[in-house]
């Protein structure tokens, strides 16, 4: 065990240094040739007449706001594959006749050489907003490309690229209708129209997007990005062969590892004897770049097993540890995301290896968790991970950490400034290290301030993926009636029974129970047809169950003291439920309570035809029954310094008036009916925690 890590060491670590020699330094395009930093992606790797290898990429323009604001091309050539010239921008929308006036989505590209004139296609959206597969022309490899319109014919879609085979005959590959399907088409010798008609490719196992075909040896093989993503590692490179150029394809397996950016896109070209594997990463912009899209082409060399099969291409440059600063509590923490410093300062570790190799490059050992996003493994006693903490009040908090261990081995002790708080821990069997159990600490006191919490190892044999730090006192408001709000938004759910957080006016769908799962802060939510809400999948939506079980179980965190802020957690997934901001379907696979991640809770106290009277409220509205183009009274009374709001709903969901910043205390208001259709209303009141409602009917 210990010769096969030695290896895997000098394999992992001293292999690219080796690569150094005659390749330059992962990402190879930093700066474009004004020495100014740029962003590339999608390289399309191609060697011409003049023996250069030329890579057309596209370009993510900074700030970045995703992938919809991607243009201008850039050429890129080298006659040694260290030393690379940008031969500057090629196309950008602007150019384009036929072009959506916004500009912007000029995807990934490619480029094929016919009878002294270089082919240039690129995706883009028309004025209609349609995707097209445009050309431009040249007669050089890399300047004074003229646009010369789009290919008809071809379906709407992304990604071409062009495979000219030896016999002459141009095939063209594209995503068909964005992603998931691959189809190709014949190219008739003007490189410019289809010789027929698309059809779909087959046999190709997780396609996602970007297409390749190179041949080797009478073989074609076409490599593809599939949709692979474990939390931090996301799309893979995949690949399959066939005899024909056009399939059947038979499927292979990963020739290209993802990165941590969401995308892979890549080509396979040889040059000089030798044959590379372009892709891209997000190295240059890691954890700096929260708009998403912001990459950096790369290479690597790659080869072929004596079957004809590639072998798994190394990826250099590959990552960049993050900075972890310390984080806020009540939370949930990876256990991976331990502070950032050295051995002795935020962790120890005996062999300073990762051995897992997964998302940092310290002592420390990270592998893929199958709960998602990743855990620490191969512990021994005397290590600890260190996590740097915000603590809002000096207090008794709980802590609980999901563990697990084969055999029932293993224990630890939790420290905060080098005092043992927790004694020692041990941990119980769960018959494999992926599959997990909460071990739940009481009475935890932390100090306010930032704090130094340590998890150190007493005996090996366990592995740690999170823990949850909250507060001991939270307790959920069982047996009660509530509406939850992200945003100023209610959530609900659909015909569909999809739990959504985009409701503007509330209905009996945002009306949830709380109710007590055995002891501590473990709740469903019972809505008002009786149903749950329920965590199935970390990939899937949110939905709402008819019976019970572990999906409809959630931990119920208070984000901060004595107020109505808090945070959900899933039993089944261990992952955070998430509002998307009201634009999706909610999800549960977070694993911080930020934003998106709080919600607010009211107590709900529906008015019937009798008065409505709780604790320190009350209201009461007549007449119930009012003539259009009328009056009727409001009166309430509640002791809170927040601003109440009063809406008038009709029985659409409609709100049709609204009163904003009203007083708390004892208030009595008149509200005109004039301009309202005859039928039912309701009359919504809501404050911090408290909502309230009273059907009204205009005759």
């Amino acid at each position: 065990m210990k010769n096969t890590l030695f290896i895997l060491f000098i394999h992992l670590f001293f292999t690219p240094l080796l690569f150094a020699q005659d390749l330059a330094e992962n990402p190879f395009i930093r700066v474009d040739k004004d020495n100014n930093r740029i962003f590339t992606a999608d390289p399309s790797a191609h060697v011409w007449a003049d023996g250069r290898l030329y890579v057309y990429a596209s370009h993510d323009v900074q700030p970045a706001r995703g992938c919809d604001l991607m243009d201008k091309y850039h050429v890129f050539s080298t006659d040694d594959m260290i030393h690379w010239t940008d031969h500057g921008q090629i196309l950008e929308a602007a150019d384009v006749s036929w072009a959506r006036p916004e500009g912007g989505f000029m995807w990934a590209p490619d480029c094929a050489f016919r009878n002294g004139m270089y082919f240039f296609y690129f995706p883009h959206k028309d004025a209609d907003n349609i995707w097209r597969i445009g050309v431009a022309t040249s007669t050089e490899p890399a300047a004074n490309f003229t646009s010369q319109g789009y290919i008809e014919g071809m379906r709407s879609g992304i990604d071409p690229s062009v495979f000219v085979d030896d016999d002459g005959q141009a095939y063209i590959y594209q995503n068909s209708g964005g992603t998931g399907t691959c189809a190709v088409g014949k190219l008739k010798t003007n490189m410019v129209e289809l010789d027929g008609e698309m059809q779909d490719m087959q046999g190709l196992v997780g396609y996602h997007e970007g297409p390749w075909v190179h041949k080797r040896n009478g073989i074609y093989y076409l490599s593809y990005a599939d949709g692979h993503d474990d939390g931090y590692i996301k799309n893979e490179m995949r690949y399959a062969m066939s005899t024909s150029p056009m399939g059947p394809w038979t499927y292979k397996g990963v020739v290209v590892g993802g990165t941590t950016e969401g995308t892979q896109h890549g080509s396979i070209v040889q040059y000089k004897g030798q044959w590379y594997a372009f892709y891209h990463n997000n190295v240059l912009s890691f954890g700096t770049n929260p708009g998403g899209g912001a990459r950096s082409i790369c290479v690597d060399k790659l080869y072929y097993n004596e079957d004809g099969t590639m072998q798994k291409v190394i990826q250099t440059g590959m990552f960049k540890d993050p900075v972890v600063n310390a984080k806020n509590i009540p939370n949930l923490i990876l256990a991976e995301n331990y502070s950032t410093g050295i051995d002795g300062e935020t962790y120890h570790d005996v062999d300073n290896t990762n051995n897992g190799g997964v998302y940092r490059h310290d002592g420390v050992d990270i592998e893929v968790c199958s709960e998602g996003k990743a855990n620490i493994f191969n512990m021994e006693a005397g290590e600890w991970i260190g996590y740097k903490l915000n603590i809002p009040r000096t207090d008794n908090y709980k802590i609980d950490l999901r563990v697990s261990s084969p055999v029932g081995t293993g224990a630890f002790h939790v420290e905060v400034d080098g005092v043992n708080v927790s004694g020692r821990v041990t941990v119980n069997k769960t018959d494999d290290f992926q599959k997990w159990t909460t071990v739940a600490l009481s009475n935890i006191s932390l100090n306010s301030g930032t704090r130094l919490l340590k998890i150190v190892v007493d005996e090996a044999g366990f592995n740690l993926a999170n823990f949850t730090v909250y507060y001991a006192l939270t307790t959920p408001p069982f047996n009660k009636r509530i509406i939850l709000k992200n945003g100023g938004k209610y959530v609900s759910f659909d015909q569909n029974n999809q739990v959504f957080c985009n409701s503007e006016t509330m209905t009996s769908n945002c009306i949830f129970t709380v109710e007590q799962i055995g002891t501590g802060n473990k709740v469903e939510l019972r809505t008002s047809n009786g149903k749950y809400i329920a965590a199935k999948s970390l990939k899937n939506s949110m939905t709402v169950e008819s019976s019970h079980s572990a999906n409809t179980r959630f931990f119920w965190y208070q984000k901060s003291y004595n107020n109505n802020e808090i945070g959900l957690k899933s039993e089944a997934l261990n992952s955070i439920v998430c509002s998307e901001n009201g634009t999706k379907a909610m999800n549960c696979n977070r694993y911080e309570i930020g934003a998106w991640e709080t919600f607010v809770w009211q107590e709900y106290i529906e008015a019937a035809v009798e008065d409505v009277k709780a604790d320190k409220v009350s209201l009461q509205v007549y007449p119930t029954r009012v003539q259009t183009d009328d009056k009727f009274t409001v009166e309430y009374n509640m002791e809170t310094n927040f601003a109440i709001t009063i809406q008038l709903i009709d029985a659409q969901g409609r709100v049709c008036k609204k009163m904003d910043g009203l007083k708390g205390g004892k208030q009595s208001l008149l509200v005109s009916t004039r301009g309202l259709a005859t039928g039912s209303y309701f009359l919504q009141i809501t404050a911090s925690n408290f909502a309230a409602a009273r059907k009204i009917i205009l005759i």
